[in-house]
């Protein structure tokens, strides 16, 4: 191993050790999840005795309930939604409680590319279950003595003074203010209104509400500024101010990102007492290793995710800006942190929220201003109230304070609403490539430029991804809905559709942004089904499609209306109606010629074909139709077929999918769906026509499913398949 890493491995190895813990839980947690956690499903657990206590994480009407079962600490959300606020109150007074007959779910990995994990969210707080509280289903019981109990007893007085800090806000503050103010000085931002909380994280704020190592350096300057002017040396004056960053720890609950904060305080401050160098990186290594080694889960947290990348953008990339040519541009200098940031977690934040903002960029270091006035000034007004004498005083720091808040959640709703691209730049979730290629070239640039395989590998990357996404193609994505169907549809000429949205339980039109979708052309309604029309509504919210296909019976005169409310053309399809989608692929909508009571024989079946094959989207149509259609010579052999009408046998005759013949089958159906779907019969009907069950995919088993149908550099036609799920 060459010296120069060896030594640098020597001077942080915490950093090190981190790099390779974060890589390692991220992978075995990950498995662990879909192993354990695909599917919801719901646990009895009995009577249990526990400890009812707020987070700062927890949302206005939620708490955990913790208990030890078997040696081993279970943590419970528990949603209040269903009992009434005095009795949730009641219970969080009593602290601890007894639950009866218990009945927990535990929650559910995403289904669709993009989505929210809440699966991942929960553990990554340490919660396995969670459930919506009953009347009466949790009554006052003795405190049980343990360590495990006094940890939480110390979490409940944790929790009060949250409770305290808050409502002594509410005593000084107008309406929401007080929220905002209190989320900057204890993290707790289940009380923030959800378009607050919402523009406060499009406008690149949201690392304001979350107690971190800004928020240390805040709460610590009154008491640093104090000792100063004492005798004691800079080492001991550190090891004072443990005092008050332990307190910010503990009333914001122990957080990942003040718990961050805290160890590196701490470890800079013993390292000047016994007068030797801090090194930083090393610093924040030790802080994330410890916080693995306790909850490994922690990897999945947007908080922590986010939290460490500032910390070593931080300490990594700002020292290299400061000794640029914009480091001694005078004023500029200021912006230099908030630019030392974002530049390191961009593309996470882009993962997350599907946008960025360059003015939020630029605003950063004004905003984190105004966040540190809020935090001061927020604990002085708590402590004064405690005072009798301080009452003219309190008014007018708490105009201040409102006035404060006032322009920092106006700022960032003039970014979260912005059209231009200064304000918000919305994108789709970015891919790996870019990822690799982004962090490649960043730490070339930390490097100073120096050497020459990083940008080569960056370029590689890059080339690689380029070409292989010059290559005409197109690609339909199958969303996991549940029992119903939407798919869209993509060509590398621009082209966006959708076939089908969904029965309106999950969001599509939020799947489409998380894909990147700003415009479609088209949408096709198969049928007048509600598992496939039923998020139309929604869907024509967000976009305004060129055109709404749909057959020509009964069910198009409600589509017709509803897309007349949002200014929309509706086409009927009679019989047959083929479009060009871009140069390289095209789109055929077949209906049968007969006429029918029976909807899903009156399906609008799509066709999608090109050099590289087609792929066949059937709706609800049973063999009837799709009989009458291949005689027809409307469908025929196909790469990929959608299953018709989820699997069902009435759609699965012997000599239509012996004429498809398909290469890949995908059935879009519901997890345990009440209907049986897909059919055993159907299943084996296509085991016997030689398609392997590996070739199977569902969208009950597998999640959201892309294909990709591409001609590569030599002409050879190919089809890809990714699940979201690993396959079982």
């Amino acid at each position: 191993m060459p010296a120069g890493i060896l030594r640098k491995i020597r001077t942080a190895p915490f950093a090190y050790i981190f790099g390779a813990a974060f890589i390692i839980s991220f992978v075995f947690s990950g498995l662990y999840t879909e192993k354990n956690y695909r599917y919801g499903a719901t646990e009895e657990l009995g009577t249990v005795t526990g400890e009812a206590v707020r987070e700062a994480w927890n949302a206005e009407e939620d708490f955990v309930f913790s208990f030890v079962r078997g040696g081993r600490r279970v943590r419970i959300l528990v949603k209040c939604g269903y009992i009434t606020g005095s009795e949730r109150e009641e219970i969080l007074a009593a602290g601890t409680v007894r639950a009866s007959s218990v009945r927990a779910r535990t929650p559910e990995t995403a289904r669709n590319f993009g989505e929210f994990d809440y699966a991942r969210y929960l553990l990554s707080h340490g919660v396995s279950y969670y459930l919506y509280a009953r009347e009466g289903e949790f009554v006052p019981a003795e405190a049980e003595k343990s360590v495990f109990h006094a940890c939480m007893s110390l979490s409940r007085v944790s929790s009060g003074v949250r409770a305290a800090v808050s409502s002594c806000l509410a005593k000084y503050l107008d309406g929401g203010f007080a929220a905002s103010v209190n989320a900057v000085m204890t993290g707790e931002t289940g009380l923030l209104d959800r378009e607050t909380k919402s523009n406060l994280a499009k406008a690149g704020f949201a690392h304001l509400m979350a107690v971190s190592g800004a928020h240390v350096s805040y709460f610590t300057m009154p008491f640093a500024a104090v000792m100063k002017r004492t005798l004691l040396d800079t080492g001991k004056r550190k090891l004072l101010l443990l005092v008050p960053v332990a307190f910010l720890w503990f009333v914001a609950g122990g957080t990942f990102p003040v718990t961050r904060a805290a160890v590196v305080f701490a470890y800079a401050a013993v390292a000047a007492a016994l007068r030797k160098p801090v090194n930083t990186v090393n610093a924040i290594g030790l802080a994330g290793t410890l916080q693995l080694a306790v909850q490994p889960f922690a990897v999945f947290g947007t908080g922590f995710v986010l939290s460490y990348g500032a910390a070593l953008s931080i300490a990594v990339i700002l020292p290299v800006l400061r000794r640029s040519r914009l480091g001694k541009a005078g004023p500029a200098g200021v912006l230099l942190p908030g630019i030392a940031v974002n530049a390191g977690v961009l593309p996470v934040l882009m993962y997350v929220f599907n946008s960025f903002s360059p003015c939020g960029i630029l605003l950063s270091a004004f905003a984190s201003e105004i966040a540190c006035a809020l935090c001061v000034g927020g604990y002085a007004l708590f402590f004064l109230d405690r005072l009798p004498f301080a009452a003219g005083v309190m008014r007018v720091a708490a105009k201040g304070l409102t006035g404060m808040s006032y322009v920092l959640e106006w700022i960032a709703g003039k970014i979260a609403g912005g059209q231009s691209w200064f304000l918000r730049v919305e994108c789709g979730t970015p891919g790996i490539a870019f990822f690799v290629v982004y962090y490649i070239l960043l730490l070339w640039l930390v490097a100073g430029c120096r050497g020459k395989i990083l940008p080569f590998a960056a370029f590689a990357a890059a080339a690689v991804s380029v070409m292989f996404g010059a290559l005409p193609k197109t690609e339909v994505l199958f969303f996991d809905v549940g029992q119903g169907s939407a798919a869209l549809v993509r060509t590398s000429d621009g082209v966006c559709g959708l076939v089908d949205t969904g029965d309106g339980s999950t969001d599509v039109a939020k799947l489409l942004k998380k894909e990147g979708v700003r415009k479609l052309s088209f949408i096709v309604i198969s049928h007048g089904h509600s598992d496939h029309y039923g998020g139309l509504a929604d869907v024509l919210k967000e976009y305004r499609p060129d055109v709404i296909f749909v057959p020509d019976n009964s069910f198009d005169t409600y589509c017709a209306q509803l897309g007349a409310c949002f200014g929309v053309e509706t086409e009927t399809v009679s019989g047959f109606l083929s479009c060009g989608l871009g140069k390289y692929a095209r789109m055929d909508l077949a209906e049968p010629l007969f006429d029918s009571d029976n909807l899903n024989n009156g399906s609008l079946v799509v066709t999608l074909s090109g050099a590289w094959g087609s792929i066949v989207l059937p709706g609800d149509a049973e063999n009837e139709e799709l009989l009458e259609l291949e005689e027809r010579g409307l469908i025929g052999d196909s790469d990929v077929f959608c299953l018709a009408h989820h699997g069902s046998r009435t759609s699965g005759d012997e000599k239509i999918l012996w004429e498809i013949s398909p290469k890949y089958v995908i059935i879009s159906v519901g997890y345990r769906n009440s209907y049986g779907h897909p059919s055993k019969q159907v299943l084996e009907t296509l085991e016997d026509g030689g398609v392997p069950s590996g070739n199977i995919y569902r969208t009950d088993r597998d999640g959201a499913i892309r294909v990709t149908a591409s001609v590569d550099l030599f002409g050879r036609e190919f089809v890809w398949l990714w699940q979201k799920r690993a396959r079982v």
